[in-house]
């Protein structure tokens, strides 16, 4: 009864510190950034910029464009002093949805 007593402490122990890990894990998931930057992606006026990148990215990726636009939260140009300073066109920042592209 002891023993069974001692084992059954210890096994909780061991899933508290699971259970904390799992926590600290999603909170690191959800304060770091789903952002991919692109360079050099020519700009023209009138562009649909979510097309233009869903086109890229899912050729890249071999996935349908249909596809990559359901992982796509967010697409948007940046100017960057770089960019400015070389004449370049502003870079492309997507957010991505916290959900795994299936390929």
């Amino acid at each position: 009864d002891v023993q069974r007593d001692k084992k059954m402490g210890e096994i909780d122990a061991r899933l508290v510190g699971v259970e904390k890990d799992k926590i600290r894990l999603r909170w690191e998931v959800d304060k770091s950034e789903f952002y991919l930057r692109f360079q050099n992606v020519e700009e023209k006026k009138g562009e649909d910029l979510v097309e233009v990148m869903a086109d890229i990215l899912a050729e890249a990726l071999e996935i349908t464009i249909e596809k990559m636009k359901e992982g796509m939260d967010e697409t948007f140009r940046v100017f960057t002093r770089y960019a400015m300073r070389n004449k370049l066109p502003r870079e492309v920042h997507i957010r991505f949805t916290k959900k795994t592209i299936k390929t």
